[in-house]
């Protein structure tokens, strides 16, 4: 202690310099909390988990915040209008004010239920604000000058809005506590010591150790993370300044009574540290180690009160340093203008009481339990972690929610959200209906308004995801699918009866007459020849000639007549073959749509059969089943190839009959042109050479019309031979046909006792469908692992009620989840929306 004495002056300009220093370049921790902002939970706390994996659904940068426009009687139209058109403004500038992800009624109508309260009075936009640094009341100037159009009362809200309030609240109730603090210690001071300097040296010197320590812990707080809240300020100054003062009473008290011994200033001090500054050391030992243990604790609002530890060890440094400093040169004069400088007399109460309670410690002991009882019994511990209860109204921030909870609710105001994260995607009809479940349960709790979720975006049921709606629909299309069922079964038996009409057997002796014919045809061609010669050689009797001409012209005759009839029955074969060959085409392709709605159907049932749990056991869905299977079965050779080969033969068949009756007129006309001949050939012989030429030409001519209609004849048959297997093949598929309809019969009648079953089941196109790819946007992660749920209380959300309904939900995500197959959570969680971090 000697050599803090003689090195008095070099310890105070190290006192003087180091709190300069530290109090020049210390942060502004208020910017740090504004930018930070102030975690309530520990990393591994639900909520601090859940927002963690908010953050993988919400991948834009920022945080939530808030406009609320308000007028008490009613926005009308056209204060409507100027509001959209500063919202707009906002919009328009969004990239220069950090503005993302805005929702407001005007670019956003199917959202206005959302944002504009029933009465009319009160309106929201919400928006992500990217502080890029910036301080929140510069923010606040740029967003005013957008809205300072806007013909009704606004009111800028949110997290970071309410944060800034709070720290603005927070930082006047620092300064209020150090001004009381600083008033109380100067009136306790100057009533004990009687003395105007000893109360201003105490503080004097109290201050350099609370200056020095924010100047550490502010550091600190910058550069390592070290835990800061609100109160850490208020916290350090209310310990320092109390025990601080505590202390130096004791050393000045102990001081003033060396003095009052005769001894000199410098024995004084030193034997006033002997005795007193054992007491005050061992005292701030224990205030260390009490503060010390905030360490382990979870919550950071207590475990920042470990800068407390950073305070008493500076303030124990300064009562060893800088205390004896202000005793060796102020000396009695610490005590101006009191000129006693004796010690304090012995009060006679105190000693009494001390005296009594050293005989008979039982009795006091007993007496303070006494006391002690009835507080502990009549204690009820309230934590409150209600910003915006503590706030009130006099801070817009604050104000905005409080309308927002008068006008929509409290629980539309503050949210609480169920964060589901998962090993594997989530974005399948199986887990899809396990968080549907999950949703109805929770929407069941009492005490919970509204819950929304990724297959209930907007806290409603999707009518079109629940198998009660789909069955209506299917129904009705397996009705429609048997009608049409029916009406080609009619269509395809009046095929079948073309087909049984149809005499094809004597296509085979139409050929076989035809060749003869033809035959018969270059006979004659021939005979004319050697006719022709003869008559030329003139060695040939006449009447023999002319009895010859008269028996060919007969034949002749003969033979058109029955080229005639033959050309009349390819007419009739061909328009009969028309019209059944409309009837089966238009038979195929409907057997083709059928077996593609079987092979749909047949998909639904299987994924029906997925989702109905009691599936394998029911007898009229395995009979059902095992129908179907055996229709798509039966229709399974119809195939587009197979149409397309009877096409084939189809055009094959009507190309011959277009051959076939091309030759026929082709011979008929030759024959005709015989005939002339014959008659010229009678007129005169001596014109007989030059008629049987033009005969022959002719005769030749309907030669070679008969081989190319004996051509066509055998494309016919080999056409009919394969359409007469396709007429055989319809009478199976009218069968099938009907075991078809009998089987949509009883699949519309078992499907129909699901009309009133509300089980969850989306189909797959639906989950490819734009509309729902919003919701799974929205409610989950990118790679669809993570999803949400936001659940809106009836009651207060920092009510009893709520904490209780909380409680409930837990209760239920955890057995909701618990053994389900999809689902192998990590880790589920649960929060309430709080505005401040």
């Amino acid at each position: 202690m000697r050599k803090i004495i003689k090195g008095r002056w070099a310890i105070f300009f190290i006192w003087l310099i180091a709190t300069i220093v530290l109090t020049a370049i210390q942060p502004d921790i208020n910017a740090i909390l504004r930018q930070k902002g102030q975690q309530g939970a520990n990393s591994e706390s639900p909520s601090v988990i859940a927002d963690n994996l908010l953050k993988k659904i919400d991948t834009a940068k920022g945080t939530n915040d808030l406009i609320v426009f308000y007028n008490k009687d009613k926005i009308s139209e056209e204060e409507m209008n100027k509001i959209g058109d500063a919202v707009k403004a906002i919009s328009d500038s969004s990239v220069m004010l950090g503005i993302s992800d805005m929702i407001d009624p005007f670019s956003m109508p199917d959202a206005k239920s959302s944002l504009v309260s029933k009465d009319g009075t009160t309106l929201m936009v919400s928006y992500k604000l990217d502080k890029k640094s910036r301080e929140i009341d510069d923010i606040k100037k740029e967003l005013d000058s957008k809205l300072r159009k806007v013909p009704v009362e606004y009111y800028l809200s949110g997290e970071d809005f309410i944060n800034n309030d709070y720290l603005k609240a927070s930082q006047g109730g620092v300064e209020k506590s150090a001004a009381l603090t600083v008033i109380f210690i100067l009136v306790v001071l100057v009533i004990a010591f009687r003395s105007v300097v000893t109360p201003l040296i105490s503080l004097v010197a109290v201050a350099f150790s609370y200056l020095c320590s924010m100047g550490i812990a502010a550091q600190l707080i910058d550069k390592a993370g070290f835990p800061i809240t609100s109160l850490t300020q208020m916290l350090l100054i209310l310990i320092l300044f109390g025990i601080g003062t505590d202390y130096n009473i004791l050393l000045f008290n102990r001081f003033r009574e060396e003095l009052s011994h005769g001894h000199s200033i410098d024995e004084s001090i030193v034997n006033t540290y002997k005795t007193a500054g054992k007491t005050i050391a061992y005292s701030i030992l224990t205030v260390f180690i009490a503060f010390l243990a905030l360490v382990f604790a979870e919550s950071p609002i207590y475990k920042s009160g470990v800068v407390v530890v950073i305070g008493v060890t500076i303030l124990l440094l300064e009562i060893l340093t800088l205390t004896p400093f202000v005793m060796k040169v102020l000396g009695q004069k610490l005590f101006w203008p009191s000129k006693n400088v004796m010690g304090h007399k012995e009060n006679k109460f105190w000693g009494k009481t001390s005296s009594y309670a050293t005989k008979h410690p039982l009795l006091p002991v007993i007496v303070i339990l006494l006391i002690l009882r009835p507080m502990v019994y009549l204690h009820q511990e309230k934590l409150n972690f209600d910003t915006i209860g503590e706030l009130g109204n006099k801070y817009p921030s604050s104000k905005a929610i409080n309308m927002i909870s008068d006008h929509f609710g409290k629980g539309q105001a503050m949210p609480a959200t169920v964060v589901i994260d998962n090993s594997k995607a989530l974005n399948n009809n199986e887990s899809l209906t396990v968080i549907d479940n999950l949703t109805e349960r929770l929407k069941s709790i009492k005490g919970v308004k509204q819950v929304s979720s990724v297959t209930q975006p907007q806290g409603k049921q999707i009518a079109d995801f629940y198998v009660d709606s789909q069955m209506g629909s299917v129904t009705d299309g397996i009705s429609k699918t048997q009608n049409g069922v029916d009406q080609i079964n009619d269509g395809l038996k009046l095929a079948q009866e073309k087909l049984g009409s149809a005499d094809f057997s004597q296509v085979n002796q139409m050929v076989d007459g035809t060749a003869k014919l033809q035959d018969g045809m270059s006979a004659l061609t021939n005979g004319l020849k050697q006719i022709q010669v003869g008559i030329d050689d003139g060695a040939s009797n006449s009447q023999t000639i002319s009895n010859g001409i008269a028996a060919i012209e007969t034949n002749l005759s003969k033979m058109s007549s029955g080229v005639a009839v033959l050309a009349e029955n390819y007419g009739k074969m061909q328009a009969g073959f028309t019209e059944m060959g409309i009837h089966y085409q238009d038979a195929a392709q409907a057997l083709l749509g059928v077996k593609t709605a079987l092979f749909q159907m047949q998909s639904m049932v299987i994924a029906l059969g997925n989702s109905y749990s009691n599936s394998n056991s029911d007898a009229n869905y395995l009979a059902l089943k095992q129908t179907i299977g055996q229709l798509s079965l039966s229709l399974s050779q119809i195939t587009p190839e197979g149409i397309k080969t009877l096409n084939e033969n189809y055009n094959a068949l009507t190309s011959g009959f277009s051959t076939a009756n091309k030759n026929l007129v082709s011979m008929s006309s030759g024959l005709s042109q015989l005939a002339v001949g014959l008659k010229k050939l009678e007129s005169g012989l001596g014109k007989v050479s030059q008629g049987i030429g033009t005969i022959v030409t002719n005769m030749n001519s309907v030669s070679d019309g008969l081989g190319q209609m004996k051509s066509g004849q055998e494309q016919l048959v080999a056409g009919l031979n394969g359409f007469s297997t396709f007429g055989q093949k319809l009478s199976d598929v009218n069968g099938g046909l009907k075991q078809i309809s009998d089987g949509l019969g009883q699949t519309n009648g078992f499907l129909t006792q699901f009309k009133t079953n509300k089980t969850f089941f989306i189909p797959k196109e639906a989950l490819t469908d734009k509309n729902f790819k919003k919701s799974l946007d929205v409610f989950m992660s990118t790679d669809r692992k993570v999803t949400k749920m936001t659940i809106i209380l009836k009651a207060d959300p920092y009510s009893k009620e709520a904490l209780s309904t909380i409680n409930k939900i837990n209760t239920t995500v955890s057995d909701g989840l618990k053994g389900t197959r999809p689902f192998t959570c990590k880790v589920w969680s649960i929060r309430t929306k709080c505005h401040y971090k």
